[in-house]
């Protein structure tokens, strides 16, 4: 027991948020992922199919033992659905902010887009595994000789099943890990080790009877409680998929580029009214925004949720190139040009907006100039790279035919024309919806 409270402790030290030890007999949990993979539910994720995440073992045949860690990496900024016609709400501006500051770009009148909350900041698959790092040279002093691995969403480890019999939180019916003091915005991590540790208890379940985050998905994705059709997710179609979105799909994208965030915005335990988790759920029509601008409901607000002060999870600035070029956008032309912006903002291109803007509620259209040499410079150490520039295009096309906005028909004419024919695709889907507004 004094060995496994002195871990904990090192993995606080170290700079996690939460820390707990599970056993490596989660049999059940893990059967339960197999299964999950197994029904095709986890799409083209194929790395999924990995047998050795049946058993830790295979990884690490001593292992005995799992120290469980989460990160919090919620910026203290408004949630995808209290945003009203692409701006945040007056009632849901932090301390200090004005609507000025938070829009990046200081405009009103331009169309925004929705990138996943714990994509604004650095990779965390970087900030995390320093901190194992550190974490396992701790375990080591205090053990010489253990043997240890480590992982962040990088290796064939259910970190989910560990984290939840470690009682750092319970699997919502949103499939996220829930703490109950702070959240679901954390990210996992896990070391595994040969040493016999005591295990924490796992925690209950206390999502109650509510249904907010099944009831809030766009795309029906969440099939049922505790379980996610990944083939139906927003954020698979914004980010694993390869390939062209299911056309049936695209209009509940909304104005996501990369990732969703709905179904854990929605969530109560992620609210200031969690004493509310056990009762029934509200009318949906109030709880959505990112995906058909509805508004949000009045008089929510996020004080009882932890937020981040790391530098590293806070939304980046990305600043576009100037380039005199003007071809058509593909994968050959590294260019982007002032004269691309003015086609959508009607302005004069040398009077064009500033290229430079947070990824926090973006601008679309200074987000569709990124040319590949933008796009690679300012997101080499984001997660937003693993979509790649063809995935990047494809979603913006996606995301301008729904914001409805005749002014991007120029920009998407382009598109259409790209080399690369998913690309071409989805810019004529956008333009027939666009035309038909």
């Amino acid at each position: 027991m004094a060995l496994s409270l002195l871990v904990k402790q090192k993995a606080l030290e170290a700079g996690f948020d939460m820390a707990g030890i599970a056993p490596l007999s989660v049999w059940k949990d893990l059967d339960f992922a197999r299964r999950w993979v197994e029904q095709g539910y986890g799409g083209e994720m194929h790395y999924l199919q990995n047998p050795k995440r049946d058993d830790p073992r295979q990884v690490l045949p001593s292992a005995q033992s799992v120290v469980c860690v989460g990160l919090i990496y919620n910026a203290p900024l408004p949630y995808s659905t209290e945003i009203v016609n692409g701006s945040p709400t007056s009632c849901t501006l932090p301390a200090g902010k004005d609507q000025s500051q938070l829009e990046g770009d200081g405009r009103d009148s331009s169309p925004r887009g929705w990138i996943s909350r714990y994509a604004w900041g650095q990779d965390y698959h970087e900030i995390l595994r320093s901190k194992l790092e550190e974490l396992r040279k701790a375990i080591e002093n205090v053990a010489p000789g253990v043997e240890t691995r480590v992982y962040v969403d990088t290796g064939p480890v259910v970190e989910r099943a560990f984290a939840r019999y470690s009682g750092i939180g319970w699997m919502g019916k949103n499939t996220c890990l829930i703490n109950q003091a702070k959240g679901s915005w954390f990210f996992l991590g896990v070391v595994l080790t040969s040493l016999r540790l005591e295990p924490d208890l796992p925690a209950p379940d206390r999502c109650g009877s509510c249904t907010r985050c099944l009831d809030a998905c766009p795309t029906g994705a969440l099939v049922k409680p505790y379980v996610m059709d990944a083939s139906r997710c927003i954020a698979y179609f914004t980010i694993e998929l390869k390939g062209s979105i299911p056309e049936e799909h695209r209009p509940a994208i909304g104005l996501n580029v990369f990732g969703c965030d709905i179904c854990q915005d929605v969530c109560p335990w992620n609210r200031s009214e969690k004493s509310e988790a056990g009762s029934q759920n509200r009318a949906a029509s109030h709880q959505l925004s990112a995906f058909n601008a509805q508004p949000a409901e009045k008089g929510f607000g996020r004080a009882g949720v932890s937020t981040t002060t790391l530098p590293e999870f806070q939304p980046i600035e990305i600043t576009l190139s100037d380039c005199s070029d003007n071809s058509v956008p593909s994968a050959g032309n590294q260019c982007s040009n002032a004269k691309h912006i003015s086609a959508v903002s009607g302005s004069d291109p040398a009077q064009s907006p500033t290229r430079t803007l947070s990824l926090f509620n973006p601008a679309l259209e200074i987000l569709a100039q990124m040319s590949e040499e933008d796009f690679r410079r300012e997101f080499a150490r984001s997660p937003i790279q693993r979509a790649k520039y063809r995935g990047w295009l494809r979603n913006l096309s996606v995301v301008m035919g729904n914001s409805g906005d005749r002014r991007f028909i120029s920009k998407l004419e382009e598109l259409s024309r790209h080399d690369d024919p998913i690309v071409r695709e989805h810019a004529g889907w956008a333009l027939r919806r666009l035309r038909h507004t």
